[in-house]
């Protein structure tokens, strides 16, 4: 039988939101959201300029949102945004030297958080659920598959039964003849 409370979708995002709740707290201090912590881990993670897609896809995150983030980012001096001569309708972003010192320095901490989380389970077992977790991600795209095409939908409500009053007082005026009512 489903049960919400433990269903995977609700554990993994229970878990997700937990954590990246008190990771927050703790790079607050740096002015840093969750967010952008996400942009500066996958930026130092690739080593190399990224697209605003490509950042989207590696955090999960919108575009429109995304793209708010790198400016304000920008601003702040942890990255740049360019537009390459081969390409002016795209965005690369890159991280400056302040925001690489400070994803650096950020990392290991999520590494703790990851440790904590992981507890008494080996290095073995840790490494199993992270493959799991992706392979779990990767079938996501048949559900994406079918949502998109529309065969995915709410089953209708259940007919409801026709509601009988079995009480004896009740057969008895279901059973008396139409019209003019019987005196005693």
């Amino acid at each position: 039988m489903y049960r919400f409370s433990n269903s995977l979708p609700y554990l993994l995002a229970r878990l997700g939101v937990r954590m990246g709740d008190l990771f927050a707290r703790v790079i607050r201090h740096e002015r840093l959201t969750l967010p952008m912590y996400r942009v500066l881990a996958a930026l130092s993670e690739q080593g190399r300029p990224l697209r605003l897609g490509e950042i989207a896809e590696l955090t999960s995150a919108d575009v429109s949102t995304l793209s708010r983030i790198v400016a304000e980012m920008s601003r702040a001096g942890l990255l740049t945004r360019d537009r390459p001569e081969n390409d002016q309708r795209s965005l690369q972003v890159v991280l400056t030297p302040d925001g690489a010192e400070l994803a650096a320095r950020l990392m290991p901490l999520a590494a703790y958080y990851e440790e904590v989380a992981t507890g008494s389970m080996s290095a073995k077992e840790a490494a199993e659920l992270k493959r799991v977790l992706v392979e779990l991600y990767k079938n996501i795209d048949r559900l994406e598959q079918e949502v998109e095409a529309g065969s995915i939908k709410v089953p209708p409500p259940a007919r409801p039964k026709e509601i009988r009053d079995e009480r004896p007082e009740a057969k008895a005026r279901t059973n008396r003849p139409r019209g003019k009512t019987a005196r005693k």
